[in-house]
């Protein structure tokens, strides 16, 4: 019962700091700002940092993801984050953070197993963003 409630703490802990990144907005004037403060609430709510996020392996970044045993909802979150962010990175960065949010939406999809338009369309863009 311990972990169970423990399992919903965490999972509520991340839905609320994700929902809390969500509502920063990604302002190209402030960017630099605002991307220190978005690594750092990435941090605290996932263990790992948007600069983390670029650096790593897809694999391992999705192992890391797969451990903390997310929601479809988080899943969507985070790759709505990401998507967002792409076009404020430097341009050396963007194809590989799309890549990246491409794996997490394609995550929520077998996670949720039910067909979503919208997450369709997420899927489409982060794809729009990737050098063929």
């Amino acid at each position: 019962m311990l972990n169970k409630n423990y399992r919903d703490e965490e999972k509520e802990r991340i839905d609320a700091q994700l929902r809390s990144i969500m509502e920063m907005g990604h302002v190209p004037d402030e960017w630099e700002e605002i991307r220190l403060d978005l690594d750092r609430k990435l941090k605290e709510a996932v263990g790992i940092g948007l600069d983390e996020m670029e650096n790593l392996p897809e694999e391992k970044l999705m192992e890391i993801l797969a451990n903390l045993d997310l929601e479809f909802s988080h899943y969507e979150a985070l790759g709505d984050i990401l998507l967002n962010s792409i076009g404020l990175e430097a341009e050396e960065k963007q194809n590989d953070l799309a890549q990246k949010t491409l794996l997490i939406y394609k995550a929520a999809q077998e996670v949720s197993r039910t067909f979503s338009f919208s997450l369709t369309q997420k899927i489409n863009e982060a794809r729009s963003w990737i050098d063929d």
